[in-house]
């Protein structure tokens, strides 16, 4: 049966802003947990990001079919930077501990160094995890929440959102494809390892938030109810999300790369090196596939 585009909007709204909802409790056991201790919610944050960009991508895409409330798209912003901080911060210690189960026969220097890195990474884990804690608690997350409960009980939706979403929101998945070609060019050009340099990170960072948000929108067109619309959304968003992953790996490479760079020292040189070495090696696997993708 096939849906308005107020029918497939509305209901990416109240889901993405329930999700948000209901994460703000295990995001906050999350952040309170100490380094290391058992976690019973371990992608907390991960999702609460996830459904915020979610539906900051519906309400900035779908922008002729959606009114928020002036202040709603800068509150999702001002969380999931927040929240940003504090997945980061984990990420690059996963990264880490990766990055130290592949080094082969690692010397004693080494060892020592990644212990250094990994204490230091531990204490920017725990900071960011005390600003997620008391942002939960400051008048902007009141705010947010507020924002939140009036987008689940009237997602605001505007006079087109009676007409088909097959017809009506797929000009804007169209929109946000042109906007990944845009920025695929310098990727796509890249020819592999020993080929020339790799493209700058944030050449790649710019294409993976337009692939991301192609992905995004796509998912909420795949829910037109019209089949030809439904499976070429589809196909969309599987070919979006593996792009993303890919481009993910590198972004995740390079930000921990960086990370490394400033927290090179006598005592941890050894080990920035060999991490380096190990991490532009996987970075430029993945990023070579996301080229051959992207052609």
């Amino acid at each position: 049966m096939t849906r308005t585009a107020g029918d497939a909007l509305g209901a990416a709204i109240r889901a993405h802003a329930e999700t948000i909802l209901r994460g703000h409790d295990d995001v906050r056991t999350a952040a309170a947990r100490a380094p290391g201790a058992p976690d019973d919610a371990p992608d907390a944050v991960h999702d609460a990001r996830v459904a915020v960009r979610r539906l900051r991508a519906t309400l900035r895409v779908f922008r002729d079919g959606t009114a928020p409330e002036p202040g709603t798209v800068g509150a999702l912003t001002w969380w999931v930077r927040t929240l940003g901080a504090a997945r980061d911060a984990e990420v690059r210690r996963t990264g880490l501990a990766e990055l130290a189960a592949g080094l082969e026969r690692p010397s004693p220097e080494v060892l020592a160094g990644l212990a250094t890195l990994d204490g230091a990474l531990v204490a920017a884990d725990a900071a960011a995890r005390a600003e997620v804690t008391a942002a939960l608690a400051s008048a902007r997350c009141r705010d947010l929440t507020a924002r939140l409960d009036a987008l689940v009980t009237a997602p605001p939706l505007t006079d087109r959102s009676g007409e088909a979403a097959a017809t009506t929101l797929r000009p804007a998945v169209v929109r946000e494809l042109g906007r990944v070609g845009r920025h695929a060019g310098p990727v796509a050009a890249w020819r592999g390892p020993g080929t020339g340099d790799r493209p700058p990170p944030d050449v790649v960072h710019r294409l993976r938030k337009a692939v991301r948000r192609a992905r995004y929108a796509a998912e909420v067109l795949a829910t037109s109810g019209d089949r030809a619309t439904d499976r070429w959304a589809d196909d969309v968003v599987a070919r979006h999300r593996e792009l993303q992953d890919l481009l993910g790996t590198v972004h995740d490479a390079d930000v921990l790369r960086a990370t490394l760079a400033a927290l090179r020292e006598p005592r941890t040189a050894a080990a920035v090196d060999a991490c380096e070495r190990l991490g532009d090696d996987r970075a430029a696997q993945a990023l070579a596939a996301a080229a051959a993708a992207v052609r």
